[in-house]
C-alpha cells in the first residue's frame, strides 16, 4: 500500500468512528442523592444499633472549611482562632431504633459534610466524618455502614 491508500484508510476509519457516535443528549438524573446510613456499636463481640447517635449535615461545607474548628454537642462548629465564627448544621437527626437513617441533601448541593456522633460511646466523644468525596462520585444511591468499636481510635 502506498501513502495515499494509507491516508484514505485512515480517513475511512475516522469517518466510521465519528458517524457511529451517538449524538443523543445525556439527560441529568432528576433523582436526588440518597444516603442510607447504618450505625452500630460493638461491645464484647456484640453488634447493636447505636440508637440516638447524632447525625449532623452541613451543606456547601467541606472538610477543608473546618480545619480550625471544634464541634460542640449541638453540632455547631466553632473556630478555634475566632470564637465568633460559628457554623451551624443544616440538618440534625438521630439514628432510629433500627440503626438506620436516610439523608437526602438538597439537589445542587456541591459540598457535603456529615458528622455522626455515637450515642453509646458519648462519654468518649466518638464521631466519624464523611464528605462529598465519599458520596457524590459513586452514583445516586449510597449505603454507609459505620461501626463504633470499643477500641476505636477514630476522632476523639
Amino acid at each position: 500500500m502506498n501513502l495515499i491508500e494509507h491516508k484514505i484508510w485512515l480517513l475511512c476509519i475516522a469517518f466510521l468512528f465519528f458517524t457511529g457516535c451517538n449524538n443523543d443528549i445525556i439527560q441529568e438524573i432528576d433523582e436526588p442523592l440518597s444516603i442510607k446510613f447504618e450505625v452500630y456499636y460493638t461491645l464484647r463481640g456484640d453488634t447493636l444499633p447505636d440508637i440516638g447517635a447524632k447525625v449532623f449535615a452541613y451543606y456547601n461545607i467541606n472538610q477543608s472549611d473546618i480545619l480550625d474548628y471544634n464541634i460542640n454537642n449541638d453540632g455547631s462548629l466553632i473556630n478555634t482562632n475566632k470564637s465568633t465564627s460559628i457554623i451551624y448544621p443544616d440538618t440534625q437527626n438521630k439514628i432510629e431504633e433500627t440503626g438506620k437513617f436516610t439523608l437526602i441533601p438538597p439537589k445542587g448541593t456541591e459540598s457535603l459534610l456529615v458528622i455522626i456522633w455515637s450515642d453509646f460511646y458519648k462519654d468518649r466523644d466518638l464521631k466519624s466524618l464523611f464528605t462529598e468525596y465519599d458520596f457524590y462520585y459513586h452514583g445516586a444511591d449510597q449505603s454507609v455502614k459505620l461501626y463504633f468499636m470499643e477500641k476505636n481510635h477514630g476522632i476523639e
